[in-house]
């Protein structure tokens, strides 16, 4: 079996993530997408950051429609900091027969450097990189051949549509009270507005 793996905060989860995951799917043959909310990110501000069960609830109601789709909770289930080489190591001790690839944009692949045992990650999985608004097809490549030659990663790149929707976009148009119809599912867009979610810190819900 190939196995993606795509983690990433998820604030909200929104269409772009899903039409990724099921394009580099078909792309790459792969027998599922293993969706993996983050717990607490190391590179990222908690300040407008969901706590985590509600973000992965928000995940699970995106997903279930696809059999090929699953979540886990090992980033989330944790009381510290996340880091990738950690749930990696996790994840290929879960699947140890198993082809794994862990998916990511663009903006990521140029920050693998910062990463926590950045060197020991190609060691332990493919990388499958998608295109993201601000990189052009010719950095992206050179950057992959940079890593795949310098640090012996195998890093892959994707073919998939650029999307130009964020989860920061998302959050601002929700707090002008505009609509994020075709931006988000609509399921998920019902337990935000049930909830009342990404309306401020004193919700309650915001941080873990």
């Amino acid at each position: 079996m190939a196995i993606g793996l795509m983690g990433g905060t998820f604030n909200p989860i929104h269409i772009a993530h899903l039409i990724i995951a099921e394009w580099i799917k078909d792309e790459w043959n792969l027998d599922s997408i293993v969706f993996i909310p983050a717990g607490t990110p190391p590179h990222k501000s908690r300040n407008e950051i969901l706590k985590a069960s509600v973000r992965y609830k928000l995940v699970e109601i995106a997903t279930s429609s696809n059999k090929a789709f699953e979540i886990n909770d090992f980033e989330i289930s944790k009381d510290e900091v996340s880091y990738t080489v950690d749930t990696i190591s996790y994840f290929r001790d879960k699947y140890p027969d198993e082809k794994l690839f862990f998916i990511i944009g663009a903006d990521t692949l140029f920050q693998l450097g910062k990463w926590k045992n950045f060197k020991e990650l190609a060691k332990m999985v493919e990388f499958i990189t998608y295109s993201r608004w601000g990189y052009n097809k010719s950095q992206i490549e050179n950057r992959i051949y940079r890593l795949n030659r310098e640090y012996g990663f195998n890093i892959h790149y994707s073919n998939g549509p650029e999307i130009q929707i964020s989860a920061s976009n998302i959050r601002d148009r929700l707090k002008e009270g505009l609509s994020i119809k075709y931006m988000v599912p609509d399921l998920v867009i019902e337990e935000i507005q049930e909830k009342g979610l990404y309306k401020g810190v004193a919700d309650g819900d915001i941080t873990k």
